[in-house]
């Protein structure tokens, strides 16, 4: 089976809506709603592809764009690799100029269209965003500190990693977070290994040694995702259909300072092998944010960026 590779493009208006098409009835997953693109013709580059398809299908000239997730995926009739960019500035007013149906769509009313199966982790990487801080600390009011540090960077997606509170604090503090997250409009997840109890809508983020124990992925409402550090433990965070990764250590770490390194060239080629969102985590700076969207990372994430100065 032959792979048809497409280009896809993640177009937002001024309002943060994103674009997407209804393909026609009679077409290859026809009636289903998709993202903007078409297929990478011989000795283009998925950029030149993207740039192409959005004048042809829409009418727009794109300025510029990034990588944001490559998705392969077998159908039965076919084998499609979808190179995803998320696009960043254009010139025009989208239209259906090949008589498709097209709808602007807030980013949290996504999962209530019907997409193609290999568009699902296209939307995860849609509401996930760039960053992703790990907040610590050693009590309540420094691990709310450093959330406070953390949006003021931009982060909207927080993993509360406060593990060696006691019980009583912890419960204490996530309630706290609860709170503020909510006042900030910041998304949270509960690393597993913290002794709280935590409510079904609270998003939970695995250590690597809790993710390879698990048969299924864990009832919760909001986001899973898992600590990884090889590609073993990748693959099993995508069999349990968690909604992200986080790939380490890509860099040397002051906090482990012996520890073998992945390297940009291991991360992307363990990252391509999946169809997850994966940040890119371990010695990192923001410098290295360009260079992890090249590698085909979701975004950047870290503990030692997002901490109170």
């Amino acid at each position: 089976m032959s792979v048809v590779n497409v280009a896809v493009g993640v177009v937002r208006d001024k309002a943060g809506r994103v674009l997407i098409a209804k393909r026609k009835d009679g077409a290859h997953q026809g009636g289903l709603w998709e993202f903007p693109g078409g297929k990478v013709e011989p000795a283009e580059s998925d950029q030149q592809a993207l740039n192409r398809e959005l004048f042809e299908e829409l009418g727009i000239k794109p300025k510029s764009s990034s990588p944001l997730i490559a998705i392969s995926h077998k159908y039965p009739e076919c084998h499609v690799c979808l190179h995803v960019r998320e696009v960043h500035d254009y010139v025009g007013e989208p239209i259906g100029r090949e008589g498709q149906m097209c709808s602007w769509v807030r980013v949290e009313e996504l999962s209530s269209y019907k997409f193609p199966v290999a568009n699902k982790p296209i939307i995860s990487a849609i509401v996930l965003g760039r960053q992703y801080a790990i907040i610590s600390g050693s009590d309540a009011q420094h691990v709310l500190r450093n959330l406070e540090c953390a949006y003021a960077q931009g982060a909207q997606l927080v993993q509360i990693r406060a593990k060696e509170l006691k019980a009583v604090d912890a419960k204490e503090l996530m309630a706290m977070v609860r709170a503020r997250c909510s006042e900030l409009g910041m998304g949270f997840l509960i690393n597993s290994q913290m002794p709280v109890k935590r409510m079904l809508e609270d998003g939970l983020h695995l250590t690597s040694s809790d993710l390879m124990v698990l048969k299924q992925r864990p009832e919760c409402s909001g986001f899973v995702a898992a600590s990884c550090h090889s590609l073993l433990e990748l693959r099993k965070a995508e069999q349990l259909a968690l909604d992200f990764a986080v790939l380490s250590p890509v860099k040397q770490t002051i906090s482990h300072p012996g520890a073998e390194v992945l390297g940009w060239q291991q991360f992307s080629a363990w990252v391509d092998k999946v169809n997850i969102p994966v940040f890119a985590l371990g010695g990192l700076a923001r410098k290295d944010y360009e260079k992890a969207l090249e590698c085909g990372a979701q975004g950047i994430s870290g503990i030692s960026l997002y901490k109170e100065r």
